[in-house]
């Protein structure tokens, strides 16, 4: 399995992002139409796993997600796993390569917003809040520190 961290000047970039489009989810086609229309910034990224040439699986590195506050960033967000390779531990080494390179960049702390309950708590993550998203729905605000690892 290979790994790409990729920002919104990689040559590949809208390629990615018509894949990301193909997959069955709401989230994929948000990010992929975020990512057409350049709305990644800075630092903002989409980190893919691929196996061969396959994309299988991805998560973004980015400054909000979809609670409208400043007070939660950065963000790791839509982080997916095609269904055939589900089980494979993908999503957890997609969002470990994501706090590695936020730490690069000198982030303390990282949040992740969503309603799975029990898995990214496995990797260190507590619940912080729980708002309101641009879409209505309850969510969970988790947050890890990325310095203070024990």
């Amino acid at each position: 399995m290979d790994y790409l961290i990729l920002t919104n000047d990689h040559p590949e970039w809208l390629k990615v992002a018509n894949t990301i489009r193909q997959f069955d989810w709401k989230a994929a086609k948000y990010t992929a139409d975020k990512m057409a229309k350049h709305e990644f910034t800075d630092w903002e990224s989409v980190i893919i796993a691929k196996e061969k040439d396959e994309i299988v699986g991805f998560c973004t590195l980015v400054k909000k997600d979809i609670i409208y506050t400043n007070e939660y960033t950065p963000n790791i967000a839509t982080v997916f796993v095609t269904p055939a390779y589900r089980g494979n531990h993908i999503s957890k080494e997609l969002v470990e390569i994501g706090e590695r390179r936020l730490t690069e960049i000198g982030f303390r702390n990282v949040y992740i917003t969503t309603q799975h309950e029990g898995l990214y708590e496995k990797w260190g993550y507590k619940e912080v809040s729980k708002e309101i998203d641009q879409f209505a729905r309850l969510m969970r605000v988790l947050e890890k520190n990325l310095i203070d690892e024990t």
